[in-house]
């Protein structure tokens, strides 16, 4: 496996370097310093105290000051600024006789950072409309005593720091390894094949063909497991995450993970007898687990094919048995399931297997003639060819065609349901009361919960929660509702399942919501308190360009352009390793024009049906900026063709330009800086980032498209995509000059 330079590049070269680049692009682990604009109008002793609260907030800083909201709108369409706090004129006067309200506006095309800077601007305001409600009781003359509202004490059970280090890094470098072990061995599996089938195997290995197959797939096998076991050292022992749980078990759910990729890659390659569409099978069950996986958005009350393809795909059982043993501590009980799923599906599929591979052993082999033909001149010639050579060149009409409309419905399926909801919850209180009874019913009401149980001690609810039964817990205390009658309430205790990032969010602004309206309800009788509270300064909070909020929303028209890119980028490549392959003869300048002239064509129509036909089907935010997409488009994608027409040119077969690349799409995702920023990355990783296209094609397209941004607005990110369309796009001709040269 070793011996030749590919194998072992894809053995230990490009898993060492996409860790590498996980890591240090969530090194810094918790939102820090995240760039926030303040409109105050108001410029009153309220509004400046809460600035000072803001500057004193490590989540956030104020790095802008306009003076209108439109203005700091422009700068959040800009990218400069991702939430905005809007203190409107007269709002301190107002507040004695009228209800008026604080504004945070935050921007959700990027919802992650947009959600948490939004609460840094929300806890500050809070903080200082406490101290002014305080104030006006005093020049009321009410007690106070009366003013005292219940504590709420958030405990977050595993990850308390909510670190998106140890989500993130828990979530997308197991999925990078299953996706590079499962394509890793679709190549070993299928240099086997010859014409669909086995039988020259079968000679080879007096008759052994399945033992054959096994003991090419096993080095893989030990090989990514390895590094999976690499990565929770480093994620839980050189980064001090720990194991809540069971080492062995978690250690022994990696290494059957990794077995089933190998082994379900090795079904693929016999059971369809081709390589090509081994790899595109590979893609569609392992290159979007993590999305299946209920690691992001929850798909328990989603679309039923989503819940369904869900159950099926592996990943998704090792993660909830990572993330019980690894985060919150689960009961081995419930891992030692997940593992038996994980081991009877590996079972199952070496069955399968042996049998496919003696089946397709005894099948004569068909000719095969993979070839790209285009003429070696002219660029009106090769770009007609390029179209010709489609139907007939699978492998490139599968990527650039099928691949395009497949991914254009089948991966916003795990987002359709767009936000949680039913998410289950337990009350624990001593004695059912009206206001416990109250709480229930609001929590249900919220559509985003669901009360699973109502019980008597916190024990019986830190069980349920490590046993995923449950995503959270709300903790009243002993005569809880006559002490906030009394105006000296105790707190209220809430546990949050912290394994999962985005369900803590939901449970948690549910839960507030829901906890806060039981209290206004309970304080009625406290007449004082009451009138009090009514000239409390009220905040509300907007979401900018996502108003749904919803996660389809804000992932999607992200994602999109990654599939955009790896579609073309993959398409391009495997036509010119395929000419390698197939020692065709070497192209013209003018003749690489016309093929790139076709390729960047064919991207530009996908690209379109995406933000045209999709995007309204869907119902995805979407033409903001049409012209302005409409011109951005040719550019990006013609840098993503250059750059795969020369990434094509150093494989050495054109199944390696998927075994090497398809690998690379959820790093470039998260580099992209739509679901982790920029700001929080090393620089010079950011400046790589830049390397690929996407990167600025999701910083411009996205805020274009949901934003209404222009394209001076993005302006930086078009020069990217320009040079990078000049840059790639040169090299792509002089490399054919170069070698005329030569």
């Amino acid at each position: 496996m070793v011996s030749k330079p590919w194998d072992a590049f894809v053995a230990f070269g490009l898993p060492l370097l996409l860790l590498a680049v996980i890591a240090s692009m969530l090194s810094s682990g918790v939102i820090r310093n995240a760039p926030v604009a303040v409109v105050d109008q108001d410029n009153s002793a309220f509004s400046r105290e809460a600035i000072r609260n803001m500057q004193a907030v490590p989540t956030i800083r104020v790095a802008y000051s306009p003076a209108t909201v439109d203005e700091a709108v422009a700068l959040m369409r800009q990218g400069k600024v991702y939430s905005i706090a809007h203190f409107p004129a007269g709002f301190s006067e107002g507040a004695y006789r009228r209800p008026e309200q604080v504004t945070v506006h935050f921007n959700g095309a990027f919802q992650t950072i947009g959600a948490l800077s939004a609460l840094g601007q929300n806890t500050a305001i809070a903080a200082a409309a406490t101290s002014q409600l305080e104030t006006r009781a005093r020049h009321m003359g009410l007690p106070a005593t009366g003013l005292e509202p219940p504590s709420v004490q958030v405990s977050i059970i595993g990850n308390p720091q909510l670190s998106f280090e140890l989500f993130l890094g828990g979530l997308l470098a197991p999925g990078v390894l299953h996706l590079l072990a499962a394509c890793s061995a679709v190549l070993a599996a299928g240099r086997l094949l010859h014409g669909g089938s086995f039988q020259n195997l079968r000679k080879v290995s007096n008759g052994r063909t399945a033992t054959s197959l096994i003991g090419h797939l096993l080095p893989h096998f030990v090989i990514f497991t390895l590094w999976g076991l690499a990565w929770i050292g480093w994620l839980c022992g050189v980064r001090g995450w720990g194991i809540a749980g069971s080492m062995p078990l978690l250690l022994l759910g990696m290494a059957t993970l990794i077995a089933i990729s190998v082994i379900l890659s090795g079904f693929l390659v016999a059971l369809l007898g081709d390589i090509d569409m081994a790899f595109s099978a590979t893609a569609i069950y392992s290159g979007a687990a993590i999305a299946f996986s209920n690691g992001t958005l929850p798909l328990d009350h989603g679309p039923r094919f989503a819940r369904i393809w869900s159950d099926i795909l592996p990943y998704t059982h090792y993660l909830r048995l990572q993330t019980g043993q690894m985060v919150t501590g689960a009961a081995p009980g419930t891992a030692w399931h997940d593992l038996f799923i994980l081991v009877a599906i590996a079972l199952v599929a070496l069955i399968l297997t042996i049998l496919m591979v003696r089946w397709r052993a005894g099948r004569a082999p068909k000719t095969e003639a993979l070839t790209f033909n285009l003429p070696t001149r002219g660029i009106r010639a090769a770009f007609i060819a390029t179209f010709r050579n489609l139907p007939r060149a699978r492998p490139v009409s599968s990527l650039l065609i099928l691949a395009v409309v497949l991914y254009a419905f089948y991966y916003p399926a795990a987002y359709t349901g767009q936000t949680a909801v039913g998410l289950p919850v337990a009350i624990v209180t001593p004695a059912r009361t009206p206001l416990s009874d109250k709480l229930v019913e609001n929590l249900n009401a919220s559509h985003a919960l669901d009360v699973a149980a109502v019980l008597q001690t916190p024990l019986q609810a830190r069980q349920m929660m490590r046993q995923g039964v449950i995503d959270g817990a709300i903790i009243l205390p002993d005569n809880f509702e006559a002490r906030l009658a009394s105006g000296h309430p105790d707190g209220i205790a809430v546990w949050l399942n912290g394994g999962y990032l985005v369900r803590v969010t939901s449970v948690g602004k549910a839960v507030a919501g829901a906890s806060a309206e039981v209290a206004e309800v309970a304080l009625q009788g406290v007449p004082e308190t009451a009138r009090a509270a009514k000239l409390a300064p009220t905040i509300r909070q907007q979401s900018l360009f996502n108003p749904t909020q919803g996660y389809g929303d804000y992932a999607v028209p992200a994602v999109s352009l990654i599939i955009l890119q790896q579609t073309l980028l993959l398409g391009a490549g495997v036509i010119m390793a395929l000419r390698r392959e197939t020692g065709a003869p070497a192209l013209q300048a003018s003749a690489k024009l016309g093929l790139w002239l076709a390729l960047t064509t064919i991207g530009t129509l996908s690209c379109l049906f995406y933000f045209g036909f999709v995007f309204w089907f869907q119902d995805y935010p979407r033409a903001g900026d049409l012209w302005g997409v409409v011109l951005l488009a040719p550019v990006f994608s013609g840098s993503v063709a250059a750059l795969g027409l020369l990434l094509g040119r150093i494989f050495d077969r054109h199944e390696r330009v998927l075994q090497v690349l398809v690998g690379t799409s959820a790093p470039l995702f998260f580099l992209a800086g739509a679901a982790w920023p920029h700001f929080m990355m090393p620089p010079f990783l950011v400046w790589l980032a830049y390397l690929s296209p996407s990167t600025a094609a999701v910083q411009a397209f996205v805020p274009m498209n949901a934003m209404g941004a222009s394209l001076g607005e993005v302006s930086n990110s078009v020069i990217v995509l320009c040079v990078l369309f000049i840059v790639y796009g040169g090299a792509v001709v002089a490399a054919t000059r170069l070698r005329k040269r030569a």
